[in-house]
């Protein structure tokens, strides 16, 4: 007797089916590609490069050229697509924030002083001094 296993698989590829829809970037690859559209037909009805729609729907906003330019690039693509901007907007909004505060909690590196920059003080120095006494000894001798 011949047992269909079909179930298993079919769970299973529910399961690699199923789309994290918690971030604006996944909304709108999943409602893109529910409305058959293409990337490259989107990046040109959007006037932008292919490049920012993947940033986009990756929400890899920090490839774009600013917040305010991604902030126009997702309010457009919703538009575009006939969905609602307000919930994405929020969304979006709070992922901004957040990598707004983890980039402020990192603070600014330290800069180590390289031997190229250790060298470099000295050098200046030893010319200030070198200028200085030649100016004292040839106002004296004047």
């Amino acid at each position: 007797m011949i047992e269909n296993s079909n179930d298993d698989t079919g769970s299973a590829k529910a399961a690699d089916t199923e789309i994290d829809l918690s971030s604006p970037g996944a909304r709108l690859k999943a409602e893109r590609e529910r409305q058959g559209f293409e990337q490259e037909e989107l990046a040109t009805k959007l006037h932008i490069t292919r490049h920012y729609l993947r940033a986009i729907e990756e929400d890899a906003y920090d490839r774009l050229p600013g917040v305010v330019f991604a902030r126009g690039y997702v309010r457009n693509y919703c538009l575009l697509l006939e969905m609602p901007t307000e919930p994405l907007m929020t969304m979006f909004e709070a992922l901004v924030e957040t990598a707004r505060k983890d980039k402020e909690a990192e603070g600014v590196p330290k800069r180590k002083l390289t031997r190229v920059d250790r060298n470099q003080r000295w050098l200046s120095l030893s010319l200030f001094v070198f200028v200085s006494l030649f100016g004292v000894l040839w106002f004296l001798n004047g």
